[in-house]
């Protein structure tokens, strides 16, 4: 059964997650980036999730000029994680990640690591529980979705 904005979380989101030691440096995080063509990390320490780190953080990083070998992934990550339980429903999930300025959501049960949620696995879920009638295509050729209250 596909994926519906009711249904859980757990039914689209990545597992294994890709996970870096919070002690490695900023560029072997960019090298894990790019060699899993992913956006995000959760940063461990102490054999628990300490944070995440993104791509965004490693462009940061690059723009300013920094050595990527000298910065810490611990130093950098994002400390103050928004997650959610694999249970909660995908369109309450995006809510999540709307009013918290995120791109990826880890998915925690018990403290431990179940997954991880992108922006990427919820937009086509999102997009195909639209009803034809929700969506106005407007003369510029942009799709805008209206609810009626």
């Amino acid at each position: 059964m596909p994926a519906h904005p009711d249904r859980p979380v757990s039914r689209v989101m990545s597992w294994p997650v890709a996970t870096i030691d919070s002690e490695a440096t900023l560029e072997e995080a960019a090298e894990a980036l790019a060699a899993d063509n992913i956006g995000a990390l959760l940063v461990l320490r102490g054999g628990g999730m300490a944070g995440i780190v993104s791509e965004r953080d490693v462009v940061v990083h690059v723009a300013a000029g920094s050595d990527l070998s000298h910065l810490a992934v611990g130093e950098v990550m994002a400390g103050d994680v928004v997650t959610t339980p694999p249970e909660t429903p995908i369109v309450q999930a995006a809510r999540l990640m709307a009013e918290a300025d995120v791109r990826h959501l880890p998915v925690l049960q018990d403290n431990l690591i179940a997954g991880l949620v992108s922006v990427r696995d919820l937009l086509p879920v999102l997009a195909d529980g639209l009803d034809e009638e929700d969506v106005v295509v407007v003369p510029s050729g942009a799709r805008v979705v209206v609810r009626s209250p």
